[in-house]
Formats: C-alpha cells, structure tokens, sequence
C-alpha cells in the first residue's frame, strides 16, 4: 500500500496546492507512480494540471454521492507515472452540498483504500480549513505535510492544526502521523522571514524539514502554462528546492514505500 500524505494548513495563501502539484510531480520524476486528489472546492490543483469543466470526465464530488466509482474518476495528466482525481469548482450551493456528504468519517478512508495499493503516494491537496473533506483527509492519511509561509498566522494556524491531529489520532486513526513543517516564499534576507523561521525551529524544531522554499517570480507562469513550476521551469529557484525537498521527504520515508 502506498503512502497516503495530505497536504494541510488552515490558513489560505501558505502554497498547499503548489506545494502539493510540485511534489506530486518530483516524485513521479522518481518513477514512484503517484496520485494526486483535489480535495479543494476551488479546484486550484485540478486547474494547475489543466484540468476544467470541459476535460473532466467525473471528480471526487462524484464519489461522495456515490454517483461514480473512484476507479473511474481517475484521470491521466500527461505526466509519466502521475494520475489525479480532480474537483470541479464549485460555487456556494454546491459546496454546501457537498459539505453533507461528507458527514461519514470514514468516506474517503474507505474509498481510497481500494487504489491505494495501485500507487507509491497518494497526496490529498486539502483546502484551507479542519472540517469538512479535510477531516475526512486526516482520517485516512498515514501522516501530514505542513507548508508555512513565514508570518505570525501561519505559526498560529499550526498550533490548531496539531490540536486537530491530536484530536483525530485518539478518535479516528491512531497511526496518523507528522511528516514535516517547511517553510514557503522564504526570503532569507528579510528580517521578519528570520525572525518566524526563528520561531518556528523553537517551537517544533523536531518537526521542521531542513529544506525551504524561496519566494520566486516564477511561480506566476504557472498559473498561465496549467503545468507544475518543476516542468515548464525546472532551472528556477523554487523548482529546485521542491526536487530537494521531494527528495528529503523520500530519504525519510524509505523503509516505508521502496
């Protein structure tokens, strides 16, 4: 069975969906087979890898209201040995809607235990809040990846993610575990980005990853090209450091997956 990694933090603007797209894809580059899922309603990871209402044959909206199978929401993206089950944007009703369906706690556990065994890593791209698909995420995760932009918010909004996974690890799954803080948009000559980094090697200095990722104009031209920054621009700074980081998270998960 694959490692099943979800990609959190309650708090909107910290690089969950770059972080989770640019990883998703190093670790296909590795030959890993890997499947990202767009738990997001704004379906900005969907989008990232060019997918829209036009090319998207079924979503994990779908299969929580069992209108599809999970196997066949299962969409290729071009890139060798990467797969995803997208979202399709939803607006206010939908998301309502769709906030119902998920009341069962165990939804997505069970429905992705019967792929899981097909992949070396599934990544949940979650969106910026604890209830909701990203409860259901935690549920059936083997651990949490944690991107932190360098302000006191996102110190703040860890402190209520670790109280959640403390919460769902007694209740719910009681293997969940951290797989890692790491900083994103870091800028090493800016004196607050020191002074959180600071913070954060204080307070959680067992938790911290050692690799950043530093802030970089070129993450803009993703948005345009619907292709991962490591792809269309693997020389810039930002890729860089997602492919180190990739390989760092793959050092510390080796007995597990290889």
């Amino acid at each position: 069975m694959g490692k099943i990694i979800s990609i959190i933090l309650p708090k909107g603007g910290v690089g969950k969906t770059t972080s989770a797209v640019n990883l998703a894809y190093n670790f296909a580059l590795k030959n890993y087979k890997t499947l990202l899922v767009d738990l997001d309603p704004t379906a900005s990871c969907s989008m990232s890898l060019g997918f829209n209402h036009e090319n998207i044959f079924g979503d994990i909206f779908d299969v929580f209201s069992y209108s599809k199978s999970i196997e066949s929401v299962i969409h290729t993206t071009g890139i060798d040995n990467l797969d995803c089950i997208p979202q399709m944007k939803l607006n206010a009703v939908e998301e309502g809607r769709q906030s119902k369906l998920v009341s069962n706690e165990y939804l997505l556990r069970n429905v992705i235990s019967t792929i899981s065994s097909k992949y070396k890593f599934v990544l949940f791209d979650c969106p910026p809040y604890l209830f909701g698909s990203t409860n259901l995420a935690l549920i059936a995760s083997d651990s949490v990846l944690i991107p932190i932009r360098t302000d006191e918010y996102s110190l703040e909004a860890i402190d209520d993610l670790l109280i959640r996974i403390e919460y769902i690890s007694k209740r719910y799954n009681r293997d969940l575990s951290i797989e890692g803080i790491f900083l994103t948009s870091y800028e090493k000559n800016i004196r607050a980005s020191y002074k959180i980094k600071t913070k954060l090697y204080e307070n959680y200095s067992d938790l911290v990853l050692s690799k950043s990722i530093p802030k970089d104009a070129n993450m803009m031209s993703v948005t345009f090209n619907k292709k991962p920054l490591c792809l269309i621009n693997p020389s810039s700074r930002a890729a860089i450091a997602y492919k180190e980081l990739a390989d760092e998270i793959l050092i510390r998960n080796e007995s597990a997956v290889f």
